[in-house]
């Protein structure tokens, strides 16, 4: 049966191409990836309004094609209406399809505070007035943000079409400008970002966190799966663990990006 191992569902906020392809290129065999598209063209309010309107439903379509953990995509839609939207939808939509449901900003978050990161650098691909509400958003949650930078893109499919270098080039950047950073924070999960994690965590010594990661790693482990993951980074890495810090099965990727170690890999647990 295909989706043995766990069938996640992701409404996704547009396409969800790229977080649908790296998914698959990061997991082994026996998961599903189950993704329903939505309707941003635009990274504007009225499209992210719209947007949320039909949540609620796409998510119950999830759950009677069987999916066992539903992610919200679309961290915009939940950094405007602020801090605590992700919990308070998340508790009555969980309640309403009958199976656990979180936004992706809630599994970003989650994901930095399991890393212990504290203050942090922001590499997006968005516009200035979406960055502004990341900031508030990670600073209510009890972030220290340092400096967030963007590419200015409004358009969704613009940002499907970047090269994975460009993630890294501003996550490098930002860094470089603010050491003192204790992690690297790259949110959407619309543009590549699994194959660069390993390189940036090398260079840096830091914690990177990108949403596709960040929206794998905390499906897992809400549902228990341990799954050592090499090559794309610590975050992902932390799933091999048992509770008492003993690793479980590793199945290194043979896909896996990046080059050199980790910052895993340098000791940090």
């Amino acid at each position: 049966m295909i989706g043995w191992r766990a069938k996640i569902g992701h409404v996704a906020p547009s396409r969800g191409d790229i977080l649908v392809y790296e998914f698959y290129r990061i997991l082994p065999e026996g998961f599903l990836f189950l993704n329903s598209t939505g309707t941003v063209r635009r990274l504007i309010d009225d499209h992210l309004e719209k947007q949320l309107q039909r949540i609620e439903e796409a998510a119950l379509d999830l759950a009677q094609a069987g999916a066992e953990f539903i992610i919200i995509g679309g961290s915009p839609m939940f950094t405007k209406l602020g801090f605590g939207s992700d919990t308070e939808i998340a508790e009555r939509l969980s309640a309403k399809v009958g199976v656990p449901v979180a936004p992706g900003i809630t599994c970003e978050v989650e994901s930095l505070r399991h890393l212990g990161v504290k203050k942090l650098v922001v590499a997006t691909p968005h516009e200035d007035v979406l960055n502004e509400r990341m900031a508030r958003f990670l600073t209510a949650a009890g972030f220290e943000v340092l400096r967030i930078g963007g590419l200015g893109i409004q358009l969704n499919s613009a940002i499907a079409e970047q090269p994975a270098y460009a993630a890294y080039k501003i996550a490098k950047k930002l860094y470089l400008e603010a050491p003192e950073a204790d992690g690297i924070f790259i949110p959407c999960p619309r543009w590549p970002t699994a194959s660069i994690i390993s390189l940036l965590e090398a260079e840096t010594g830091k914690p990177a966190v990108s949403s596709s990661l960040a929206n794998l790693w905390y499906s897992l482990h809400r549902l228990h799966i341990r799954e050592k993951i090499e090559g794309y980074g610590s975050l992902l890495k932390t799933l091999g663990r048992n509770d008492n810090g003993v690793n479980s099965s590793t199945r290194p990727s043979p896909r896996a990006g990046g080059a050199g170690a980790s910052w895993w890999d340098s000791g940090a647990d």
